[in-house]
């Protein structure tokens, strides 16, 4: 079954292509279909990958899946939670983000955080909606360290680990990331459905 991946970020895509290459699902990514962003407008995770679901089906009249992730900071609330990537501002990247982040938690004792990674699919005919859900726990540290990854990777050192998602390698980080393992369970589900 072809279905449409709704993201345009290239390590995203590395990622996902990569959890599904054993699968009988083959990802087309949307920019096959529309260059147009998709305007995350929900108030959870679970909407705006609903949100980039619904806009991949619309537009390619295929089965979909979208997906939101974010990293959630105990002593900021959870923050940036849902709006990880715009932490910065609707111009901010990786570095900025990462900067505005250690800003914030300079001052503060509690360091623990957990990257979340909600998916969701869609079939536009069946009329089939499945969400899944992964988390991976850690802290920030004071500063960046690894080259792989993306995002907030270098700040965030994995629970009982001395390593960052950035110093590790891609095989073990596409073991235990939230992105796997939310992954995982949608292709479980997406089995079990037979489609």
């Amino acid at each position: 079954m072809k279905i449409v991946l709704a993201s345009k970020n290239s390590g995203k895509l590395e990622e996902f292509n990569y959890l599904f290459k054993n699968t009988n699902f083959e990802l087309i990514p949307i920019s096959e279909f529309t260059n147009k962003e998709i305007e995350e407008t929900g108030t959870s995770y679970e909407e705006n990958a609903f949100i980039k679901a619904k806009f991949a089906s619309d537009i390619s009249g295929l089965p979909s899946l979208g997906d939101d992730s974010g990293l959630e900071v105990e002593a900021l609330n959870g923050e940036p939670g849902i709006f990880s990537a715009r932490y910065a501002g609707e111009k901010g990247n990786d570095n900025l983000n990462n900067n505005k982040l250690l800003d914030e938690l300079s001052l503060k004792k509690d360091k623990s955080a957990k990257f979340i990674s909600i998916l969701s699919f869609l079939h536009p005919e069946l009329k089939i909606s499945l969400f899944s859900y992964g988390e991976l726990f850690g802290k920030i540290i004071n500063s960046p360290r690894g080259k792989g990854g993306f995002g907030y990777d270098p700040i965030f050192q994995i629970k009982n680990s001395k390593l960052t998602l950035a110093e590790v390698s891609k095989e073990k980080r596409m073991k235990i990331s939230h992105r796997t393992i939310s992954t995982l369970k949608m292709i479980n589900l997406l089995n079990e459905s037979k489609m």
